[in-house]
């Protein structure tokens, strides 16, 4: 197999992971707010048990392609880095303990509807509440380290590492919806009609910055285009 298949099929899994995050997202009906009591909580896992189990389905899925997309990125990176391993090594950190977090945060929702469906009153309302609590600190924490993976690959595409410049912007635009939405998640315990907007509107974002890098690549793969980029971080002689 050439490398430039290869990268195609690497460049694939982008859109991938961009399809089936927004599967995950809207399978289930949207879950009540952050300060809903904790008999609200439980009657929407209860009632919406099935859709939140299929959601968890497809946000595996999309893990697994997220992870595959990550490694992706940092082989295209740092073979134009030469091996440095300068951003390609920070990308696929971050990328990787964004994935690691949000499947917390999705296992935690899928422990949730489980339990709803276990005899004995397995869990009740304060139980309820702690687990929807904890659903809302992880995803904090997976869009502060979505903001790093998303800045990094902005730095390299605005400076000419990789893909193109506008693929860039388009990710720091993205990596900064997601700072100010893990921020907001990590503070904010009451229900604001702007802080559900903005973290929503953030993984849209980078569901659909991920299909469009994953075509862009795949319509001019790098191993075509790595002659015109140039690395950030020059070998020391």
């Amino acid at each position: 197999m050439s490398e430039r298949t290869w990268e195609k099929y690497g460049a694939a899994t982008g859109i991938a992971f961009g399809l089936l995050l927004v599967v995950a997202i809207f399978v289930a009906p949207p879950p009540p707010h952050i300060d809903a009591s904790g008999q609200k909580i439980l009657t929407y896992f209860t009632d919406h048990r099935r859709a939140v189990e299929v959601a968890g389905v497809f946000g595996v899925f999309s893990a697994l392609a997220a992870v595959l997309f990550v490694a992706h990125l940092r082989h295209i990176f740092d073979r134009v880095e030469n091996g440095i391993e300068g951003l390609s090594t920070v990308i696929y950190a971050a990328g990787i303990v964004t994935v690691v977090a949000a499947s917390l945060s999705g296992m935690l929702q899928t422990t949730l509807a489980f339990t709803t469906a276990q005899p004995g009153d397995l869990i009740d309302g304060g139980v309820a509440r702690a687990l929807y609590d904890l659903t809302y600190v992880g995803n904090g924490v997976t869009f502060m380290f979505a903001a790093l993976f998303l800045g990094a690959i902005a730095v390299g595409m605005v400076r000419g590492e990789v893909a193109t410049a506008g693929l860039g912007w388009f990710a720091a635009i993205v990596a900064a919806g997601c700072l100010v939405s893990g921020v907001a998640l990590l503070t904010v315990s009451s229900y604001s009609a702007t802080w559900s907007v903005i973290p929503l509107a953030s993984i849209l974002g980078m569901a659909a910055w991920s299909i469009v890098a994953g075509a862009t690549m795949i319509a001019r793969p790098e191993a075509e285009a790595v002659a015109t980029h140039r690395s950030l971080i020059a070998a020391s002689h």
